[in-house]
């Protein structure tokens, strides 16, 4: 008998391909590891990924700021 999954393929460079895989561990919902940039994930998962790969790549990038400006012009 065959079994069916509805899921969606992602497509996403190794960096983040790696932070899913960690977010694999709370959730469990990657169906297949197909390569190095393609993961088969169940399609119930995908707002909720989309907003915690946000959230993580958020506190990981650095963004200038007005202090930060002020402080380039002084030097």
């Amino acid at each position: 008998m065959v079994k069916a999954v509805k899921g969606v393929l992602l497509e996403c460079d190794t960096t983040v391909k790696q932070i899913v895989l960690n977010l694999n561990k709370r959730g469990n919902f990657v169906i297949e590891d197909l390569d190095d940039t393609h993961l088969f994930i169940e399609a119930t998962w995908v707002e909720q990924l989309k907003y915690e790969l946000d959230k993580i790549l958020d506190e990981n990038s650095y963004t200038v700021s007005a202090i930060d400006e002020k402080d380039n012009k002084r030097n």
